[in-house]
């Protein structure tokens, strides 16, 4: 995050101040002494300076992809819940005082070749949660009998029996012990790749949330006919 706005200051810094050094364009296309002249000017503008960094260098994208899930038909309070966290459409949350979106929220936690984990829409880091019947609903039978048997099956994170919020995870390998624990709800239909290179992100810390966040553009389509346990 800090890299692209970097970066884009030195865009703003090239077209506000670059006609006066003969420079225009975008600031990877500048040749060394080109760069080096804008730093210069940069250093020593007390306006611009203050604003912070400049990097001439285009950041990598943060964008992994576009995942589609199909959710079931027979676990409906728990499909209810994600749609609406999809969507945003129920406002705020009566006791967190959240908005009830998943917009801007992390996958805090990728443990590789076991799940990649978000929804924390309260604090972020896996600590909170809340859903659209006002924190905690119970487990959905149904969804606590299907099977955690492939990649990328969707299914809701807990603290223990009947304690689902917002937090869900996407499996990165069949994993037979999570069944019976956690109401599954749901599978990836479409980007099993995109989750693939979620699932192999490293960070410095295990422990650390992943940069980049959920750009809310989990899309709220109609509930797909469920699948089979």
């Amino acid at each position: 995050m800090a890299d692209e706005a970097a970066y884009q200051r030195a865009k703003d810094f090239v077209t506000e101040v670059g006609g006066q050094f003969g420079v225009s364009g975008d600031p990877e296309v500048l040749d060394e002494e080109q760069k080096e002249l804008l730093r210069e000017a940069h250093a020593v503008d007390p306006t611009w300076s203050a604003k912070g960094l400049i990097r001439f260098e285009k950041p990598p994208s943060l964008r992994a992809g576009r995942i589609v899930v199909e959710l079931r038909d027979d676990v409906p309070k728990t499909t209810e819940n994600f749609r609406c966290l999809c969507t945003g459409e129920r406002g705020k949350g009566k006791g967190s005082g959240k908005p009830l979106h998943f917009k801007g929220s992390r996958f805090h936690r990728i443990v590789k070749g076991f799940v990649c984990q978000g929804g924390d829409i309260v604090k972020g880091d896996g600590s909170g949660g809340d859903s659209i019947y006002n924190g905690k609903f119970n487990d959905e039978k149904a969804g606590l009998k299907a099977r955690h048997d492939a990649v990328g099956i969707l299914s809701m994170a807990n603290s223990g029996k009947n304690s689902n919020t917002s937090q869900f995870f996407l499996t990165l390998a069949p994993n037979p012990k999570l069944d019976g624990k956690h109401v599954v709800f749901g599978r990836v239909v479409e980007g099993l790749g995109v989750l693939e290179r979620i699932g192999s992100a490293r960070c410095a810390d295990p422990q650390a949330p992943p940069s980049a966040p959920m750009q809310g553009t989990l899309d709220a389509s109609p509930l797909f006919p469920g699948v089979a346990p």
